[in-house]
């Protein structure tokens, strides 16, 4: 039997992580007493884990929070119909993605529209980043338009204390948010020089063969 999910609001993964990053998951959990993650976005979470030695944490926690029961996954293949998976999958098509409700291989942007997918669904409220995807005029907001959406500005202004703590907050998440882009496109610059100069050793000892 499932768990009732449209009790409970929805998260994508840029949510996750400004939670994270505030400390305001406490406040989050006290009013609604769990969250809700895509299978897809769970993916997503967990790959810091792998992939990002320095901000493992966001992982880690995701799991630890699980673990407590504070938070809950939709898995597809358990928690929706097969007519019903079709009628999702048929709607990612039409929004161009090309691997159904998996995520293997990645595909940008995924998480968020198939936690709008199960949203819509399961009848949740979307917690999600301040992207213009769900604004007025975005893609979102138009195959969407009735779907409760509460942005990052939302929760802060909701869960924060005193005016003081909302410019604090949102000024800790900016300057993260800086720095694990710049960690991650350096990480990525890394990589590909790495991938080049194995490429360069395998050719080279291809030579001496």
């Amino acid at each position: 039997m499932n768990p009732d999910f449209s009790k409970y609001p929805i998260c994508d993964t840029d949510m996750w992580v400004y939670l994270y990053l505030s400390d305001f998951l406490g406040r989050v959990l006290e009013k609604y007493e769990k969250l809700v993650f895509a299978d897809v976005v769970e993916q997503e979470i967990l790959a810091w884990e792998q992939n990002n030695n320095k901000y493992k944490d966001i992982a880690i926690y995701f799991k630890e929070c699980k673990e407590n029961d504070d938070i809950l996954v939709i898995h597809h293949e358990i928690h929706i119909d097969e007519d019903d998976r079709d009628f999702l999958e048929q709607a990612l098509s039409d929004f161009h993605f090309t691997n159904g409700l998996k995520n293997d291989p990645k595909e940008r942007n995924k998480g968020e529209f198939v936690s709008a997918l199960y949203a819509d669904h399961f009848e949740m409220p979307f917690m999600k980043s301040n992207d213009n995807a769900f604004q007025d005029g975005g893609k979102g907001k138009q195959e969407f338009p009735e779907l409760l959406v509460k942005n990052w500005y939302d929760v802060v202004e909701e869960f924060a204390t005193s005016h003081n703590e909302k410019i604090r907050i949102r000024k800790i998440v900016d300057q993260e948010q800086m720095q694990m882009k710049y960690h991650y496109e350096k990480q990525k610059e890394d990589k590909k020089k790495q991938d080049t100069l194995s490429k360069l050793a395998e050719r080279f000892n291809k030579r001496r063969l």
